[in-house]
């Protein structure tokens, strides 16, 4: 059979470059871009042994970085990741720091806290990375840190918190909550009941709340026992459900509200929204599927597309008022930072193919949830998308008053240029385009890091 993500631009790359000299552009590149735009990714460094079984989650993590500065484009390179599970396929690989409990490919996001750069991956510890890329390094937080770590942590932009959870498979506890201070200390666990070890990808973080999502993929120990790279599957009996916690509260405190099942991978974004009868309710906008993990090894991951809903959740009643925002077939959420677990506008995605059993990207949306309207970017025939990154301007005071960049493909030069464009003026065309020295295979998740962070 042919793995699709075995193909085209979701093929691995096989060298790792250093490109520190001055990459051709086309328009003006904005003066405040001065930093480096990072991406992960799985990009297996040899071929599976079984092509059939590779799972596009399960790649060896691989790190690019763009580097913009002065209104030019002054380098790109990327590395490995140089994890454990690394080490066992190439005997150049030194690995580093503590042990941890499961070997992860730390291929799925990259971020910057407390002047410490992190590769991560659901499936095992955050990885420091060196700035050149070159080195790793286990980061347990000074052995605070005793079980895997989400891809998707939050970081509150009031107080500098990095805010995130952890799942483990071979629990209990199958979840803990963690609070990060701005220094990188970590200052609180909070360990969570549920009753198995299922796939929690994302969450939500509000001013003052934490919302879980306990959803029917559920970690199966045959299937880990035959080998299989991503042993979860669908299992709608096992039932979905949202969990609230008070930021500040303990496990007493969470409460659990039953919905119908379905999967979410991606947040878009939540906040605080108090009803007019007083009641505490959340807002939580999701990029719903009706279900994943129902395909064959190999295959996409569903067989079906997710759209954008709006979940308005009253904890005190224990419901879930569930709206569909859009039907536009869309990935890969971003935000404005500044606005992450508050009351917002705007939000940014990738837009997917209408066939889910041809896994493509051929666009960027952005969403105004104030009008209830989506706006299109068109990269042009033969071109594709990755996620994109929102950085607000630095003299930028509106939501949307910045740039959002994103990684293209060009399928007829087999190349990759990154692409930035206006937010206020988001179908284009792009202010400018960096030409890249190499193909980036598509990815996950990346970070604008700025120079002075």
């Amino acid at each position: 059979m042919v793995n699709p993500y075995l193909e085209g631009n979701f093929a691995p790359v096989l060298e790792e470059r250093s490109e520190d000299h001055e990459l051709e552009v086309t328009g003006a590149l904005p003066p405040d871009l001065d930093g480096r735009l990072l991406r992960n990714g799985p990009n297996p460094v040899a071929t599976p042994a079984d092509p059939a079984d590779y799972h596009w989650f399960s790649g060896d993590g691989m790190l690019h970085a763009i580097s913009l500065a002065g209104g030019k484009a002054t380098g790109y390179r990327n590395r490995w990741v140089r994890t454990r599970a690394l080490a066992g396929k190439v005997s150049t690989v030194r690995p580093s720091g503590p042990m941890e409990p499961i070997d992860g490919p730390a291929n799925t996001h990259v971020i910057r806290h407390a002047g410490t750069t992190l590769a991560l991956c659901e499936s095992g510890f955050p990885h420091a990375v060196s700035p050149d890329l070159s080195r790793a390094r286990v980061h347990d937080f000074d052995a605070a840190l005793s079980s895997p770590m989400t891809a998707h942590p939050k970081v509150d932009p009031v107080s500098g918190e990095l805010v995130f959870f952890g799942t483990d498979p071979f629990g209990p506890p199958f979840l803990r909550y963690h609070v990060v201070d701005a220094t990188g200390e970590l200052t609180r666990t909070v360990e969570l009941e549920v009753p198995r070890a299922t796939m929690m990808h994302d969450f939500a973080v509000t001013a003052t709340q934490a919302i879980f999502l306990d959803q029917p993929v559920i970690f199966d120990l045959a299937l880990a026992a035959q080998g299989r790279a991503l042993p979860y599957r669908w299992d709608a009996q096992a039932g979905s459900r949202i969990g609230v916690l008070p930021r500040q509260g303990s496990a007493a405190d969470v409460r659990w509200i039953t919905m119908d099942p379905s999967y979410v991978f991606h947040v878009l974004n939540a906040f605080d929204d108090p009803g007019p009868d007083g009641s505490d309710r959340i807002v939580l906008d999701v990029l719903r599927y009706d279900r994943v993990f129902d395909t064959a090894p190999g295959d996409p991951i569903a067989s079906c597309l997710p759209a954008l809903f709006r979940w308005t959740i009253d904890p005190l009643a224990r419901t879930v008022d569930e709206t569909q925002r859009d039907d536009t077939p869309m990935e890969f959420p971003r935000i404005d930072p500044a606005v992450a677990g508050q009351a917002y506008r705007y939000g940014y995605c990738t837009r997917l193919g209408d066939d889910p059993a041809q896994p493509s990207m051929p666009g960027l949306v952005k969403i105004d949830l104030a009008r209830d309207e989506v706006v299109r970017f068109d990269p042009g025939e033969g071109r594709a998308c990755s996620e994109p990154v929102f950085v607000r301007a630095t003299d930028g005071t509106g939501e949307d008053e910045g740039w959002v960049l994103s990684v293209v493909h060009d399928a007829a030069t087999d190349r990759s240029d990154l692409v930035v464009l206006d937010a206020t003026s988001f179908a284009g065309p792009p202010v400018a385009t960096v030409h890249l020295p190499a193909r980036v295979p598509f990815g996950f998740h990346g970070s604008w890091v700025a120079t002075n962070s």
